[in-house]
């Protein structure tokens, strides 16, 4: 009884149980991946660089619009080519890397086996999380069905009070601010294994923006 007593008082107070604040509200800015709404390739699967965009423009501090978060996803995807020979689907690690050869940034971590704490943990700090998703598994109804086998979408704050994670979500237009209750995103989130087949036995595992590169 003891322990539920001062459970209730610290979310009075505006703190959870773990210590963390009961909400949290990154202002990340919003990109589609398919910015003007042409969802052939490579924006069909530029899902990746439309998450690391977001992260890396509120890392600096800039807006994003249509004409420049669409320019500088197509100057990613010919980045790939030429460096890696191809414009394919990413594990976390290979996201990290090319977050580092890219943008030449190397403020972030990579972490496997996550739990919901964690992702609130980081976002508490002011970082921004990146996630590797098994997309049919959100059930987002704006997706086209079945939606998207393999995803990413940033992860900018949560709300404890509702259960819900605060999201910018780059498969659909609707996808600013999107709200995922707690256990249906984490449920999603898995590394890739190499098969839309067996995406949904991929590690759990998020790469972490830190926020200290922010002006």
């Amino acid at each position: 009884m003891r322990m539920i007593i001062i459970s209730a008082l610290t979310l009075l107070v505006g703190v959870s149980a773990f210590g963390l604040p009961v909400k949290t509200y990154l202002p990340v800015p919003f990109l589609c991946q398919a910015p003007y709404g042409n969802w052939s390739q490579p924006w069909q699967d530029g899902c990746e660089e439309a998450a690391i965009i977001m992260a890396m423009r509120y890392v600096t501090g800039d807006p994003v619009s249509r004409k420049s978060g669409n320019r500088e996803l197509l100057d990613m995807v010919a980045f790939q080519n030429n460096k890696y020979g191809g414009h394919y689907d990413l594990t976390v690690e290979q996201s990290a890397q090319l977050i580092k050869d890219y943008y030449d940034f190397n403020n972030f971590e990579v972490r496997y086996d996550i739990q919901i704490e964690d992702i609130k943990k980081e976002l508490a700090k002011g970082n921004v999380v990146i996630t590797p998703m098994a997309g049919r598994l959100l059930g987002n109804p704006y997706y086209t069905p079945p939606g998207p086998a393999y995803h990413y979408m940033v992860f900018k704050g949560y709300n404890d009070r509702l259960g819900e994670f605060i999201t910018n979500d780059p498969g659909t237009k609707r996808g600013r601010n999107y709200r995922y209750k707690y256990d249906v995103a984490y449920q999603a989130i898995h590394d890739w294994t190499g098969s839309k087949k067996t995406i949904a036995s991929g590690k759990k595992a998020m790469i972490v923006i830190k926020s200290g590169s922010r002006p």
